[in-house]
């Protein structure tokens, strides 16, 4: 899913984390310089010009080091 503000996307993903389908599963958070848009998925493979913002397990936020 993509989304095109950083809360949306905090909301959505800790959605997707209380679902059993997601139980024990990181569900990132990924922001794309290009598009400009938040990304929400369980892949964490990311390009050069994507950011790791965080992911979310059973709910629980996890912030990268280097964002806040």
């Amino acid at each position: 899913m993509k989304t095109p503000s950083k809360t949306e996307a905090k909301k959505l993903a800790k959605a997707y984390s209380h679902n059993k389908e997601y139980e024990d599963v990181p569900v990132y958070i990924i922001y794309c310089n290009r598009s400009e848009k938040y990304y929400i998925d369980t892949n964490n493979l990311m390009r050069l010009w994507e950011t790791l913002i965080g992911y979310y397990i059973n709910g629980v936020f996890i912030s990268e080091k280097n964002n806040s």
